[in-house]
C-alpha cells in the first residue's frame, strides 16, 4: 500500500506493509514473552518485516525498544484504525519502507512549526482548532511542537496540513533504528596508536595526530564536550572523574523526558567507547587516555535501544548548546564548546528531518553565546558510499569524519565533497563498559578523536568562533595518503577530507589566530 509525508518541503512516498502493525509493550506488561502478546493481538508478523528487507540487527533494536509486529486479529485492528486504546500497549503505529530500504513506525505523533506571526497562545488554539494535541514545545525553534493526531495518522497528518498557510511544516516523527557507526573487531594493541604511532603492529610510524607536543601546552582544560549516544558507563574509572554536571539523558518511559544527571543513565559500550576517545582520563594509573583528558565530558543520552525519533535526537543537540531548552533557569554560559556524535545507520542513506536540521542549525548558530557550536558527526562505515546521501553528516553545519589506518590510509568508508577530515578509527583502543578497555574500529571512533583535538585547539584560544576552529581544522591537517592520493586546489580529496588531523598543528595555529 502506497503512503505519502512531507519532509523538509518535499513529498515524500513510502510502502506501508499491508496487514502488519506494530505495537510497543507496555510497562505493565513488560516481562511477558513477546510471543504472548503477540498471541493476544493476533500473530507474529516477523516474517512479512524480514521479507520487506528488515535484518536481525535492526529487528533485534526494536525488539529492545518493546516493539512487535503483529498480523493483527480484528478486535486489535478495529481499535487501532479507531484510535482505541489497546491494552497491555503503550504505542501502535504502521510500519513503512522508505525508498532507501530502512524501515519506519508511523505512530500519531508528528512535529510541526507555526508561522512566527502567531504568539504562544495563537499557535496552541490553533493546534487545538486542526485536532492536534500538545506533547511537548520544542525550545529551540520559534512555534515548533511535538504533537499527536487525534483523528488520523502523522503520515496523513502531513499531507492534511501540507496547504494550511498557518503551519511552516508538519512531519511525522517516524520511529528508527539509529546504531552507533562502529564495526567489531577482535584484534587488540597493547598501547593507542592513535596518539603515538611507533610504527608496531604493522603500522607507520608518525601515522598518528601528533597530540603529544599538543599536550605540552593543554589537556584541554576549561573546554565542556558533549557527547551523543545511546549510553555511557558514567561509573568507568577513566570516565567518572571527568563527568559534566550538566550530562543527563532522556527518558522514554511513557513520554520522552529530559533526566539531569547520570543516576539511571542507560549504559552502552559503543558511548563508553567514544567518550573515552574524547576524554578519558590520564595519570591514574587506569587503562589509556583520550584526546583532551582534562576536558569536562558533558555526556547525552538518547535513543537507548537504538531506536527512537530524530525529534529526540534533535532535543539532545539543542540541549549540548543551550541546556535551558530541557532545564529552565540554566546558565546561558554552561552549553558545550564541542559536541560529537557517532550515531546513524552504516549504510549512507539517512534523511533528514526539519527538526533536527532546526537543531544543529540552532545549535551552530546559538551555541557558546553566540560564537557557534562545533558539531563533528561519524560518517557512515559504508564501503565508498556516497556521503550526500546521508542529509545529517552532509549538513553544512556539520563536520563529517571518516577514520583512518595505522598507515595513514582511508578504509574504504564514505566518501565525497562533504567529508571533511579524517582521523584514526581502525583498530583504536578506548574505553569499554564495565570498567574495561580494548580496540573497535569504526567512523564512530574517529569522529571523537578529531572531536577531543578539536577540544584542544579552542582551549589555547576559547574565543575563536566555531567557523574560525573549522578552519583552523582544515588548515592544520596532514595531507596523508601516499602520492597517489591528489588534493584539489581547495586542499581536500573525496576520500580524505582536507586531510588527516593534526592535533599539534592545530593548537599552535589556534593560539596564533586572532578571534
Amino acid at each position: 500500500m502506497s503512503r505519502r509525508y512531507y519532509q523538509r518541503g518535499h513529498l515524500v512516498e513510502v510502502e506501508q506493509l499491508d496487514e502488519v502493525i506494530a505495537v510497543k509493550i507496555g510497562w505493565d506488561t513488560l516481562g511477558t514473552e513477546a510471543a504472548e502478546v503477540e498471541a493476544a493481538l493476533g500473530s507474529s508478523a516477523h516474517e512479512e518485516v524480514r521479507e520487506a528487507g528488515v535484518d536481525d540487527e535492526t529487528s533485534e533494536a526494536f525488539a529492545r525498544a518493546n516493539w512487535v509486529f503483529v498480523r493483527p486479529n480484528p478486535q486489535t485492528r478495529e481499535a487501532f484504525t479507531t484510535g482505541e486504546e489497546i491494552p497491555g500497549t503503550e504505542a501502535t503505529g504502521n510500519v513503512i519502507r522508505r525508498s532507501n530500504g530502512r524501515i519506519g513506525i508511523a505512530t500519531d505523533v508528528l512535529t510541526v512549526q507555526l508561522q512566527p506571526t502567531f504568539s504562544e497562545e495563537e499557535a496552541e488554539r490553533e493546534l487545538e482548532s486542526v485536532g492536534l494535541t500538545v506533547v511537548n514545545k520544542l525550545r529551540f525553534a520559534e512555534n515548533l511542537y511535538e504533537v499527536r493526531a487525534t483523528a488520523s495518522d502523522a503520515l496523513a497528518a502531513s499531507v492534511d496540513l501540507h496547504d494550511n498557510d498557518h503551519f511552516v511544516f508538519a512531519e511525522p516523527s517516524l520511529i528508527e533504528h539509529v546504531p552507533g557507526r562502529f564495526r567489531p573487531s577482535g584484534a587488540r594493541y597493547a598501547q593507542q596508536w592513535q596518539w603515538r604511532n611507533t610504527g608496531t603492529g604493522g603500522g607507520t610510524p608518525d601515522a598518528d595526530v601528533h597530540i603529544e607536543s599538543a599536550w605540552d601546552r593543554t589537556f584541554g582544560t576549561g573546554m565542556r564536550v558533549a557527547v551523543i549516544d545511546n549510553g555511557f558507563d558514567t561509573e568507568h574509572p577513566d570516565l567518572a572523574p571527568g563527568l559534566d554536571p550538566l550530562s543527563g539523558f532522556f527518558d522514554d518511559t511513557g513520554g520522552v523526558v529530559f533526566v539531569q544527571g547520570t543516576s539511571g543513565m542507560p549504559d552502552n559500550n559503543h558511548g563508553t567507547f567514544c567518550a573515552g576517545m574524547v576524554g578519558a582520563r590520564h595519570n591514574n594509573g587506569a587503562g589509556g587516555t583520550g584526546a583532551a583528558p582534562e576536558c569536562s565530558l558533558m555526556l547525552l543520552a538518547c535513543l537507548k535501544d537504538q531506536v527512537g525519533t530524530q525529534t529526540t535526537l534533535a532535543r539532545a543537540v539543542a540541549y549540548a548548546a543551550v541546556p535551558s531548552t530541557e532545564v529552565l533557569g540554566v546558565t546561558p554560559d554552561s552549553g558545550a564548546d564541542i559536541l560529537v556524535s557517532s550515531l546513524g545507520p552504516n549504510g549512507a542513506d539517512w534523511d533528514l528531518t526539519s527538526t533536527l536540521e532546526l537543531a544543529l542549525e540552532f545549535a551552530a548558530t546559538n551555541g557558546r553565546q553566540g560564537k557557534g557550536l562545533a558539531i563533528f558527526w561519524a560518517a557512515s562505515n559504508g564501503k565508498n558510499a556516497d556521503v550526500t546521501k546521508d542529509e545529517v553528516v552532509s549538513h553544512p553545519d556539520v563536520i563529517a569524519v571518516v577514520r583512518s589506518t595505522n598507515q595513514d590510509r582511508e578504509d574504504n568508508a564514505a566518501r565525497g565533497p562533504e567529508v571533511e577530515l579524517i582521523a584514526p578509527g581502525v583498530n583504536v583502543f578506548s574505553t569499554k563498559s564495565g570498567g574495561g578497555y580494548g580496540t573497535s574500529t569504526g567512523t564512530s571512533f574517529a569522529a571523537p578523536c578529531a572531536a577531543g583535538c578539536a577540544a584542544l585547539a579552542l582551549s589555547v584560544n576559547p574565543h575563536l568562533k566555531r567557523d574560525q576552529l573549522r578552519e583552523v581544522m582544515h588548515e592544520s591537517a596532514d595531507k596523508v595518503g601516499g602520492p597517489e592520493v591528489q588534493y584539489d586546489a581547495a586542499g581536500h580529496n573525496d576520500d580524505y577530507g582536507f586531510g588527516r588531523v593534526n592535533a599539534s598543528r592545530a593548537v599552535a595555529l589556534a593560539d596564533g589566530m586572532t578571534p
